[in-house]
């Protein structure tokens, strides 16, 4: 049989897969796959300033256009906030927060949260850290980032009192659940 240049069976193909009456519905379907590029989403910039201490951050990145997760704004105002926080901002020697440090944390959840996960307090660690903090339902649940550490979460039940803490990388799975329970 000789070959055609089409991206489609013809119609006596079509006949050895399927009945005269769904003949109709495959042509439909192979029209539909053929579709343009330019009709796929494309990503398009977004930019979003935030304002802390007399001073202006402005984030851009590129999506699809999607609505943001509801605690997209809460938490990057948190770590425009810790970004501006002045060396011994505590009076005790405390460093400034790290911006490699917020960096981490914002990859983290970005790829973590869900768009209906509750949003966490960002609250600076003396040591130029910061922490990501629930407490919700009776539970008490922290992230924490911290410079030349690696990350780790704590959890607390307060009605029980059990209480556990793990790496981060390797307890991620049991992260989504504690999460996901706060919702």
């Amino acid at each position: 049989m000789a070959s055609t240049a089409t991206a489609e069976l013809t119609i006596q193909e079509r006949g050895i897969l399927a009945t005269g009456a769904s003949a109709s519905y495959l042509d439909c379907f192979s029209n539909a796959d053929r579709v343009f590029v330019s009709m796929l989403p494309q990503p398009m910039p977004r930019r979003r300033r935030y304002d802390s201490r007399g001073k202006t951050y402005t984030i851009d990145w590129q999506d699809y256009g999607q609505p943001l997760p509801v605690w997209f704004d809460p938490l990057m105002q948190g770590f425009v906030d810790l970004l501006t926080l002045p060396p011994n901002w505590d009076s005790y020697g405390a460093g400034a927060v790290d911006a490699r440090v917020v960096h981490a944390a914002i990859n983290f959840i970005n790829g973590f949260l869900r768009p209906s996960s509750p949003a966490p307090r960002v609250v600076p660690l003396s040591s130029g850290g910061l922490q990501l903090e629930w407490r919700r339902k009776g539970v008490d649940l922290e992230i924490v980032f911290d410079r030349d550490a690696k990350p780790f979460f704590y959890w607390r039940d307060r009605v029980s009192g059990e209480e556990s803490e793990h790496a981060l990388r390797e307890s991620s799975a049991l992260l989504r659940i504690r999460i996901e329970n706060l919702e």
